[in-house]
């Protein structure tokens, strides 16, 4: 019963192995990516197999030349006495004894070697990168391509090795030519030789790891210095240390055959060859370097360490990309009081500032445009800029926050977790949503300006749509996206109606929509539009094999019992966008913020793939997960793992149908020799050319810098913008990327994309950050922005501040919060328990100056609803000093530019302040400006009035939220704000 158990567990994972195997192949065939998938499948059991039958025959051959040359008789001693036993049970199957061991281990040897498959096929096929180290003069190349799997081989062989020692003792040791009690010898001769040749084996093949050891010091850490690169102790003594080793282990090697031969029998002359190895190895690998790094290299490190550091310098340029080509270094000379009539004048990037922050909208997104509550849109939406003609017939170019309408399982009621109806019906979202950055709705929430669903006029955020669609979408319907990974079984036979929920049927949308709709086949039932998916990209369920396989593959019968599943049903899974091309394009990272786009009236999805390596020669590491961790991490976008890199490429922009599920994999560095070798390996056809993608304008112009190729970037500059080897040891000049000052923790900044000159000559898409001195976190040092050339090149323009001290977008926020109109107005919503979140600080070079903008939002319930929404309140801008606050940016402006041509002082923050209380959270009573022994006038008898106005207006508000109703509790609210804008009406008649 036990033997019978024990087969049927290893039957069941077997077979359950084999569904895998083959639902994989029909996943990557409904893709059309079937190479992929049959390379990776086929080198594996290509390699299992190799490397099995070679472990097993070295195995073997060992085990028959010990059982073969054992002796006839062996000592009546009770150590052998002990031992007869076993050898009366192995002899009279030594061979099928053998043979299971030797498979056995040739298994578990190949088991190890199918994991390295990757490291073979980009051996096969790695070539140069045109980058040679400076110590041994080879091409990168080598390190990246062919080093990994030489290593892998010699373990390989280190592994064989101490296998056959140990197999061989123990049959040595069985059969008596090996014993360690009685008279005579305790080794036959036979024994001796064998063993003996292993031993030299071992130490021959530790002489070519020495060999290949010495170029491990490219790309090592050095411990001096904390870069990645050997230095001089490496160079200087360790290598010299590898090569006498290399002659040691050879010497030894040569002893140990010649005991072998029998010219001596003692063991002291092969045991001080093995000693001569360690001691040297203890030596020259240990002593003789910790000498020479305490006393030549850390009492001179800048001349000992200069030149290897500046190996590493330009490595780590040249590894993340920022080699001459992509970084353009210049200096932005920053006047202490530029002529803030500058902004008036602009015409690049002031008119496309943008005020609506992705990060903050989602809930009004979701509000406004969620006719069903199984409907979501992602935490933190994207920024794209279309073309499109307005209303006027003019072409107009602008950003826009947009985000897509999707299913998301985790609002589903009870009803809607019903198989049928979670994995049938419920299929797909719906729309494009779109919404300009600059403008807004009269209740301060975005305007809605495509894919639009609109509800009861009546509903305040339902006014808040445009009449026509700016971004004309012909498939609005998302079956592939972030938020909804379930599997969906869509089709019908012919001649049945839909069955697929496609959007409410008492909701209206625009007219191209309908439009669009009339053209498919649709028809409305129970007051929802019902659809049928029209693609052909899924796995076929016609059969009954693949319903039983798939039926077995995710342990639901239904797929075998259901109606719902037909001659014409399609299974459409693995629906996340970066799942979807992590599994066809297996050799990319990811980026962790796919954004979608409409091109050609159809929505795809943009994501970003990286090429990455960690042996590239004298080339700094980074992490993954800590250079891309920021505000928005965990909270909108994913996070990567935490692996070091030290080469990094934006290779490949990803685009996945968000229709059909289509994935295509543009080539967007065809320079970089990595995703040429993954190319080669999967046919050379596994990505379009770069020449081909250029040739398509309208998706091209939706390509983005690399948000995580942008952030790893950024983090790299913090040191490496030095020339310099002398002043990059002392780290005198490092930089840091500041932290967010919007987040209520200590989080990095993130990136931000805007549409600005950023220094070029006319306004383009870029991704933009700021640093600051790594000991002052309070001033800006520069500022960096990347955007793609005409060609799709990668441009960084590196903006080095000189001229003052400019403040940190930290200090920046503490000057805004400071300034008395805004102190005024926190200390208002502080005492009316609203909440306030301050949008994305952003910072643009203008004129010769910076022009910082930072928009205010209130959590506040609109349309007497409980939800709460964030409403752009204010927008403050700073310029050369003088700050702008009002409810728009005009009106912000305009002050700016008044303040500074009135003469009044700019408002400055101490550069050596390090921050004080942040009146964001606690706004203090205390004036801002120094005491005067003036009388102060009295407040006019309107202003008191409105005073007690509000103090009424919230002693209601206050009442309304601990009995009253949502709606009671919105209509105080509603009268509260009415009380502060004739407060602050009342203030300015006053001339307050």
């Amino acid at each position: 019963m036990l033997i019978l158990l024990v087969a049927a567990i290893v039957l069941l994972s077997v077979l359950g192995w084999l569904v895998s195997l083959r639902t994989n192949y029909l996943w990557y065939d409904s893709v059309d990516y079937t190479t992929v998938f049959s390379t990776m499948m086929w080198t594996r059991i290509g390699l299992f197999g190799v490397f099995t039958l070679a472990m097993a025959a070295w195995t073997a051959l060992n085990l028959y030349i010990a059982y073969r040359f054992r002796p006839d008789t062996w000592p009546a001693t009770a150590e052998q006495e002990g031992l007869e036993r076993y050898r009366e049970l192995l002899s009279p199957r030594a061979g099928w004894w053998i043979a299971g061991l030797a498979a056995v281990i040739g298994i578990f040897a190949g088991m190890s070697a199918q994991s390295r498959w990757e490291t073979w096929l980009l051996f096969r096929e790695g070539g140069s990168f045109g980058w040679t180290d400076p110590i041994f003069d080879r091409d990168a190349g080598f390190y990246v391509f062919k080093l990994p799997f030489w290593e892998f081989m010699i373990g390989f062989g280190f592994a064989a090795v101490i296998v056959a020692i140990l197999a061989s003792l123990g049959a040595y040791y069985l059969y008596g030519a090996l014993r360690f009690s009685g008279q005579g010898d305790r080794m036959t001769n036979a024994a001796r030789i064998h063993l003996s040749v292993l031993v030299a084996l071992f130490l021959g093949l530790k002489a070519v790891a020495y060999y290949f050891d010495r170029f491990d010091f490219v790309n090592q850490q050095n411990e001096v210095t904390n870069v990645v690169g050997g230095g001089y102790t490496e160079i200087e003594a360790l290598m010299h240390a590898k090569t006498a080793l290399i002659w040691v282990s050879l010497i030894a090697a040569v002893v140990i055959l010649v005991f072998s031969w029998g010219l001596t029998r003692s063991l002291a002359l092969p045991g001080a060859a093995l000693g001569l190895v360690v001691v040297t190895a203890i030596a020259a690998g240990g002593i003789y370097p910790a000498v020479v790094r305490n006393f030549q290299v850390e009492p001179n490190v800048p001349q000992r360490e200069g030149e290897y550091v500046q190996y590493t310098i330009d490595g780590t340029r040249f590894g993340f990309g920022l080699g001459e080509g992509t970084l353009d270094s210049t200096t932005y000379q920053v006047d202490s009081r530029p002529n803030a009539e500058t902004l008036n004048e602009d015409t690049e990037t002031v008119p496309n500032t943008r005020l609506i922050d992705p990060s903050l909208v989602s809930d009004a997104f979701t509000q406004g445009q969620q006719p069903r509550s199984f409907y979501a849109f992602e935490d933190k939406l994207d920024i794209d800029r279309y073309t499109y003609e307005n209303e006027a017939g003019d072409t107009v170019t602008e950003d826009f926050v947009v985000g897509v309408r999707e299913l998301d399982p985790n609002n589903y009621n009870e009803s809607q977790q019903d198989w049928t109806v979670r994995y049938t019906q419920l299929t797909h979202g719906w729309g494009l949503v779109s919404a300009p950055t600059r403008e807004v709705c009269g209740e301060g929430l975005p305007l809605f300006t495509s894919g639009v669903m609109r509800g009861d006029d009546d509903d305040e955020t339902s006014r808040c749509v445009s009449s026509v669609d700016y971004i004309e979408v012909d498939q609005p319907q998302i079956y592939f996206g972030m938020l909804n990974n379930d599997y969906a079984i869509v089709g019908v036979e012919e001649g049945d109606d839909p069955v697929e929920f496609d959007r409410p049927a008492d909701v209206a949308v625009s007219e191209e929509a309908e439009q669009t709709e009339e053209g498919e086949e649709t028809e409305v039932v129970s007051g929802e539009v019902r659809t049928t998916w029209q693609g052909d990209s899924g796995v076929d369920l016609g059969s009954w094999m693949n319903r039983l396989l798939y039926a077995w593959e995710f342990q639901e019968p239904r797929f075998l019992l259901s109606d719902r599943v037909n001659g014409e049903s399609q299974l459409l899974y693995d629906r996340n966008v970066r799942d979807r091309v992590e599994k066809v394009a297996p050799f990319l990272t990811i980026d962790s913020d796919p954004y979608p786009a409409a091109v050609d009236g159809e929505i795809v999805w943009v994501i970003d793939g990286y090429t990455t390596a960690n042996d590239f020669p004298y080339s700094d590491r980074v992490n993954l997960a800590g250079a891309t961790s920021d505000t928005y991490t965990g909270a909108g976008t994913a996070t990567q793992e935490s692996e070091d890199v030290n080469y990094m490429r934006s290779s490949v922009k990803a685009v996945v149908n968000a229709y059909t599920g289509e994935v295509t994999l543009y080539e967007w560095d065809d320079e970089d020799p990595i995703l040429q070798a993954w190319n080669e390996v999967y046919g050379g056809d596994l990505v379009v050319p770069k020449e081909e993608v250029l040739e398509n304008e309208e998706l091209v112009a939706h390509f983005r810098y690399a948000q995580d190729m942008f952030s790893v970037q950024r983090e790299v500059l913090e040191r490496y913008h030095v020339d310099d080897s002398g002043t990059f040891i002392e780290n005198s000049e490092a930089w840091d990327v500041p932290d967010d000052p919007a987040s209520a923790s200590e989080t990095t900044q993130p990136a931000y994309y805007v549409y600005a000159s950023y220094g070029l000559d006319e306004a383009a898409f870029q991704l933009t950050t700021t640093f600051t001195p790594v000991s002052r976190d309070n001033i800006m040092s520069a500022m960096m922005s990347g955007h793609y050339d005409a060609d799709g090149k990668p441009v960084l323009n590196l903006l080095q501040i000189a001229g003052s001290d400019t403040q940190s977008a930290r200090q920046m926020h503490q000057l805004i919060t400071q300034d008395q109109t805004v102190v005024d107005d926190l200390r208002q919503y502080q005492q009316a328990n609203l909440d306030v979140e301050w949008g994305n600080l952003l910072a643009m070079p203008v004129g010769s100056g910076i022009m910082y903008v930072e928009p205010l939002y209130l959590r506040r319930q609109v349309g007497g609803g409980s939800t709460t929404l964030p409403v752009l309140q204010n927008v403050a801008i700073s310029y050369g000093g003088h700050v702008g606050y009002a409810e728009t940016f005009e009106d912000a402006l305009e002050s700016v530019v008044d303040k500074y041509l009135s003469g009044e002082q700019p408002v400055e923050v101490d550069p050596d302040d390090e921050g004080g209380e942040d009146t964001t959270e606690e706004p203090t009573d205390e004036p801002t400006e120094d005491p005067t022994t003036e009388t102060p006038a009295e407040t006019p008898d309107s202003v008191d009035e409105a005073i007690q106005d509000v103090l009424e207006a919230q002693a209601a508000y206050e009442e309304a939220q601990a009995s009253g109703t949502n709606e009671e509790i919105g209509a105080a609210l509603d009268d509260l704000f009415s009380a502060l804008d004739a407060l602050e009406q009342a203030r300015q008649a006053a001339g307050e």
